[in-house]
């Protein structure tokens, strides 16, 4: 269910999602590289998953607008880090991931359950 729901969402991507390094910040407890939307389009399938993940009852949004980004650490004392971001250009994800992510002892665990291809190249 949840699946057909994400399959449905990546083959209507409108290709290409171009994301670049904004910013490093750091909340209570991650390190994260913000990533500029250029084109919006990421925000766009996030907003799409959000609304069918609501509808089908097993997703509850939240105050906070979605924001692109990679988590790049996890800590209990924040480090107060200020990185420059890496001037790696932008980057163009051509799939996207369901993934169940268990909590362990040593941190979470990701298992990939299924994958789609954007733009509805499966």
């Amino acid at each position: 269910m949840i699946a057909a729901e994400l399959r449905a969402v990546a083959a209507a991507v409108s290709l290409p999602i171009r994301l670049t390094p904004l910013r490093y910040r750091e909340t209570a407890s991650v390190g994260l590289l913000e990533l500029a939307d250029e084109q919006g389009r990421a925000t766009a399938v996030a907003t799409a998953v959000q609304e069918r993940l609501s509808r089908l009852g097993v997703y509850s949004g939240e105050q906070r607008p979605w924001l692109p980004h990679v988590t790049v650490l996890r800590f209990r004392t924040r480090p107060r880090l200020q990185p420059a971001p890496p001037a790696i250009g932008s980057c163009m994800p051509s799939d996207a991931a369901l993934y169940h992510s268990p909590l362990r002892s040593g941190g979470a665990q990701y298992d990939i359950l299924d994958s789609f291809a954007l733009g509805g190249n499966n």
